[in-house]
């Protein structure tokens, strides 16, 4: 007996992080807060429904505007002139993602299931552990042209991703930049739960009365660079440091493909680890947990992207005969994105 043509999308290991998170965030709110509607703030409905329903959708957008209809070269629709930009775009959509889900956690979103801030007990593990509080020892090496340099590190973490992402996207497979989306996708996951587990403002606000030299500099721009820092950030951002983390994910991905790019990102990434502490955005076990999480985040990412990387999801015949703007189920029957090379 002949089975029925299906319409099969491929789920990128990369979306399936990120919705899983938006999932999991409105299952936390849900509940320890339950269904009422004053528990939800605008960011829930600006940007976790949204990018619930922008997932779920992405894959037939994608076979709408790039699905494999036939030779590109030899068309002059509009559809076909659109289908390499949605290419690109969609490659790197989880930029878009992460962003998504760190912002949904802005305001008190970060206190869904512990209520109260734990900055003491992140400040009693650095002196159990270290015998100091990193920010106030560091004020011995505080000088105006330091400080200005640190600022910089600390705006790095904004260029680093993207200076690595482009050098990939344009010099190796799109598996390798593939597989770094998932190892930040990842990353980023973990990260945002320990903002969860662990809610913490940071030394800034909890040590700021025994700080006894300011942070101070002449450089304007890199000034109007913490004012925009500081407005992008939410509220308890501390424990792990993403900065961190992230980072140093991304200067793995940098050594497993370019060792030059690698080693002249070097200084850049160094310094940006030692401004979180520096600037007083993070008690040095953020740090710690940032350089633990990183290796980790970037071996699973791998795994999981060799091992799933494009999930098959069938569509039903019936679904696909509504749809009409979509590809014939028997055009798709097979048919595979995975895109390991160019």
């Amino acid at each position: 007996m002949t089975s029925k043509p299906r319409l099969t999308f491929n789920v990128r290991l990369e979306d399936l992080v990120a919705l899983t998170f938006f999932l999991l965030t409105l299952l936390i709110r849900v509940v320890f807060h339950g269904f009422d509607i004053q528990n939800f703030s605008p960011a829930d409905v600006l940007i976790i429904i949204p990018a619930v329903t922008l997932l779920l959708a992405k894959e037939m957008v994608y076979y709408f505007l790039a699905g494999k209809h036939g030779p590109v070269a030899n068309s002059q629709g509009p559809l076909d002139f659109a289908r390499p930009y949605w290419e690109i775009t969609r490659d790197w959509l989880p930029f878009l993602f992460i962003l998504l889900m760190y912002y949904s956690l802005w305001g008190d979103a970060t206190l869904m299931m512990v209520t109260t801030d734990r900055d003491q007990a992140l400040m009693a593990l650095d002196q159990r552990l270290f015998g100091f509080q990193a920010s106030l020892l560091l004020q011995r090496i505080i000088s105006p042209r330091l400080t200005a340099w640190m600022t910089f590190a600390y705006f790095f973490h904004i260029i680093n991703i993207p200076l690595v992402g482009c050098y990939i996207y344009l010099c190796r497979d799109r598996a390798r930049f593939r597989e770094m989306m998932s190892g930040l996708m990842v990353v980023s996951f973990l990260g945002l739960l320990g903002y969860l587990s662990v809610p913490a403002i940071g030394p800034m606000y909890t040590l700021r009365n025994q700080y006894t030299v300011p942070l101070s500099h002449s450089i304007w721009m890199f000034n109007r660079d913490v004012d925009f820092m500081d407005f992008a950030r939410i509220r308890r951002d501390v424990f792990p440091s993403l900065h961190v983390a992230i980072s140093f994910a991304v200067w793995l991905y940098a050594y497993r493909n370019s060792k030059t790019l690698f080693g002249i990102l070097s200084p850049f990434i160094l310094s940006l680890w030692l401004s979180t502490v520096y600037l007083r955005y993070h008690y040095l076990i953020d740090v710690v947990a940032g350089l633990v999480l990183a290796p980790l985040s970037f071996l699973l990412g791998n795994w999981l992207f060799h091992r799933w990387g494009d999930i098959p999801v069938a569509v039903p015949t019936s679904w696909a005969e509504r749809m009409p703007w979509l590809p014939k189920p028997s055009a798709l029957q097979g048919d595979s994105d995975a895109e390991d090379g160019r």
